[in-house]
């Protein structure tokens, strides 16, 4: 598989949150990004959402839909 540079997110959390959450992480061994990538996979998976591909166009599209430039 052709792994791809991963793209950067920046997540706010209030402070008690983020405490919260970086005492989960130590306390069960996960590193904050990692679990934070896979929660957004598995949340995406869980709700089946699939990014549709847009359909090629015609070389010359244009005459297709009856225009013309």
């Amino acid at each position: 598989m052709d792994r791809k540079k991963p793209s950067k997110i920046t997540v706010l959390l209030d402070s008690g949150e983020f405490g919260r959450f970086e005492a989960y992480c130590e306390s069960q061994g996960f590193k904050k990004s990692t679990l934070i990538a896979r929660l957004i996979r598995e949340h995406l998976d869980a709700a089946r959402y699939q990014v549709q591909r847009p359909l090629p166009l015609p070389e010359d599209s244009s005459q297709e839909r009856g225009g013309s430039r």
